[in-house]
C-alpha cells in the first residue's frame, strides 16, 4: 500500500543527514537516526484540519489522547497503563535529563551498558553525575550484557540510576525479557532506580519481541521510569513528544512536581498531540508493518552485499531499529575519524564510532539503513569502490 522508494528531496530540506553546509551534492545521508519516508498518510489527514483552522492556543491533551496512549501498551504489550502514570515533555533526551535531576543529586553515579549514545553521556554530565560503564560483551558475533560486571558494580559505585536502552543503541540488541527480568531484579535488590530510553522499541525484526519495562514485572513497577517517543519508528522528529509513564505513586508525584516547573502542562504541540493519537490509536498499524519489511530488505541487502564481496568489514545484525552497528578494525583505514574515510572516499555520511559513542565505539561506524533502496545500492557500490582504491 506504500512507497517507500520516493521521498522528499532532503538535500534541499535543512536535513541533519542530507543538508549540511560542508556536505558535497551527490552525498547520500545514513548519518542521523531519521527516515527518510514519507511518513503514514493517516498523520498528514490529522494534521491538516490542525493548520486549517490556524489557531494555536493552549491545548488539553483529551481523553482521546489518553486512551490512544493506554490503548497502544494494551494492544501492543499486554501492559495495563493508567492515565494518571502518564505525562509527556518534548524530549526524550530531555526526559532522561530531568529524571537525573529529580532520581539522581550531583556526585551520583549513574550505570550504563556502553557503547553509549553520546547525547545520553551529555544527560548524565548535565546532571553532574557520573557514568559507570558497563561494557557489553561481543560472544559469538552477538553483543550480551555482562550482568556479573553490571551488579558487582552496582555493589561497588552504589549508583542511584541504571540508564537502560532498549533496544539498544548502536547495537541494535532488543534485550529478552529474561534479561530484562535479571536486571531489574539486581536493580532492586540495590534500590537502584530505572530510567528505561525505549525511543527504537517501534520496529524489530526475525521474531524479537520488545518489552517495555513496566511490563517486565512489578518489581519494574515500583523502581521504573519508562520514557518512549514515536519519533523514531513513525519519522516524526520534528513534532517531538516524549510519553512518560510512572507507575510509583511516589516517583510519580517527585516527577510531576519538576515538570510542573516547566509548564509542560500547558506548552503542548497541538501537531504532535494529534500525531501520537492517531497513531496510537493504530491508524498507522499497516503502514508500521510494510515499513519494516521494507526495512528487513534493506538491511538484508547490506549484510549479503558485505559477505558476496568480501568487505573487511564486520556487520552486527541489530534485531531492532534501522541502524547497523559495524566493525571496520580489520579493514585497514584506521580506528578513529571513520566518518571522514566514508564521507571523503565515498561521500557517504555516517556516524564514527568513537566520536558518538565512546571508546567501546572506537574503529566502529554505525550506518542509518532507512533510505530507499536506489540511495541504498549507491552506497554499497560506492563503498566498494571504495575500498577497491
Amino acid at each position: 500500500m506504500y512507497d517507500f522508494d520516493t521521498t522528499p528531496d532532503h538535500r534541499h530540506n535543512h536535513s541533519y543527514r542530507w543538508d549540511m553546509a560542508d556536505m558535497p551534492d551527490d552525498v547520500i545521508g545514513m548519518g542521523t537516526a531519521d527516515l527518510d519516508y514519507f511518513c503514514a498518510p493517516c498523520i498528514r489527514d490529522a494534521l491538516i484540519p490542525i493548520a486549517e483552522e490556524n489557531c494555536y492556543n493552549y491545548r488539553q491533551r483529551t481523553d482521546e489522547y489518553y486512551d490512544a496512549v493506554t490503548g497502544w501498551y494494551e494492544r501492543n504489550y499486554g501492559l495495563h497503563v493508567r492515565k494518571e502514570w502518564i505525562s509527556s515533555v518534548p524530549s526524550t533526551i530531555g526526559a532522561v535529563r530531568m529524571a537525573l535531576g529529580i532520581f539522581a543529586k550531583p556526585g551520583d553515579n549513574v550505570i550504563v551498558q556502553t557503547p553509549v549514545f553520546q547525547p545520553l553521556q551529555w544527560a548524565v554530565d548535565g546532571a553532574d553525575c557520573n557514568l559507570i560503564p558497563n561494557p557489553m560483551r561481543i560472544v559469538n558475533g552477538h553483543y550480551e550484557i555482562d550482568f556479573d560486571d553490571f551488579e558487582r558494580k552496582i555493589i561497588e559505585t552504589k549508583p542511584a540510576a541504571y540508564l537502560l536502552v532498549n533496544p539498544h543503541n548502536p547495537t541494535g540488541r532488543v534485550f529478552t525479557r529474561k534479561e530484562l527480568e535479571t536486571l531489574v531484579s539486581i536493580c532492586a535488590a540495590h534500590d537502584v532506580k530505572i530510567i528505561s530510553d525505549e525511543v527504537h522499541g517501534m520496529i524489530v525484526y526475525d521474531g524479537n519481541e520488545f518489552t517495555p519495562l513496566l511490563a517486565v514485572n512489578d518489581k519494574a513497577k515500583e523502581i521504573g521510569i519508562q520514557v518512549v517517543s514515536l519519533s523514531k519508528g513513525y519519522n516524526i522528529m520534528s513534532l517531538p513528544h516524549a510519553i512518560i509513564t510512572i507507575a510509583n505513586e511516589e516517583m510519580q508525584r517527585l516527577w510531576m512536581r519538576q515538570i510542573q516547573a516547566f509548564s509542560f502542562g500547558y506548552a503542548t504541540n497541538s501537531f504532535s498531540i494529534q500525531a501520537v493519537t492517531t497513531i496510537m490509536e493504530g491508524k498507522a498499524d499497516e503502514w508500521m508493518k510494510e515499513l519494516t519489511e521494507y526495512l528487513k530488505g534493506n538491511l538484508d541487502m547490506i549484510l549479503s552485499f558485505i559477505k558476496e564481496h568480501d568487505l573487511p568489514l564486520i556487520p552486527y545484525k541489530p534485531e531492532g531499529s534501522f541502524l547497523l552497528w559495524i566493525d571496520c578494525r580489520k579493514a585497514g583505514i584506521g580506528d578513529t575519524a571513520l566518518d571522514k574515510f566514508f564521507m571523503e572516499k565515498a561521500h557517504i555520511h555516517l556516524d564514527d564510532g568513537e566520536e558518538n559513542f565512546g571508546p567501546e565505539g572506537r574503529g566502529f561506524i554505525r550506518i542509518n539503513f532507512a533510505v530507499t533502496r536506489k540511495d541504498l545500492k549507491e552506497a554499497l557500490g560506492r563503498i566498494l569502490k571504495a575500498f577497491a582504491s
